[in-house]
């Protein structure tokens, strides 16, 4: 008899000191800051993630915010707009006391358009993403990764965009 009460408390405890995490969202990019898409000088930083929570006693004092969880991501770095490849949670844990909160992860959008970022005046930065050349592709015609980091940076309109990597690529 005593065993069945301990398995039955401990089966109570267990449930009552869970949380539950969902899932919310998965998403190609998300932002909530203004981004200059015609700058084409984007890159992708590294993975980071953010969190918006509320307490609950008894019940929430409040409601966490996505917008708030992805700021706090995208805040990381100071060139940084946005997030690629986002997987949004939804996170909650109560028991008289507890949390709600809202989980954001995703890699950095990195804009070296931005100023103080490295766009085109610094050369550090341009020369840091570029390609490994070797001499015998210095001296003839530029490599398809040269000829498409050149493309990105010409700033063109998305169907001119297009065409000219399609040429590149020989399609």
């Amino acid at each position: 008899m005593k065993a069945i009460r301990f398995t039955a408390i401990a089966i109570a405890m267990t449930a009552s000191i869970s949380g539950c995490t969902t899932r919310v969202a998965d998403m190609t990019i998300a932002s909530s800051k203004n981004i200059n898409l015609n700058s084409g000088q984007f890159s992708e930083g590294r993975r980071v993630s953010g969190s918006d929570s509320v307490a609950v006693v008894l019940f929430p004092l409040g409601y966490p915010n996505v917008k708030e969880a992805i700021d706090k991501a995208v805040e990381k770095d100071q060139c940084a707009v946005g997030l690629s490849d986002v997987v949004i949670d939804s996170e909650f844990f109560a028991f008289i006391f507890g949390y709600q909160q809202f989980n954001v992860e995703g890699n950095l959008i990195i804009d070296h358009g931005k100023p103080g970022c490295g766009g085109y005046a610094q050369t550090s930065s341009q020369q840091r993403y570029a390609p490994t050349q070797t001499s015998a592709q210095q001296s003839y015609a530029p490599s398809k990764e040269q000829q498409i980091q050149q493309l990105q940076q010409r700033n063109l309109p998305y169907e001119q965009y297009q065409q000219e990597y399609r040429r590149i690529m020989g399609q």
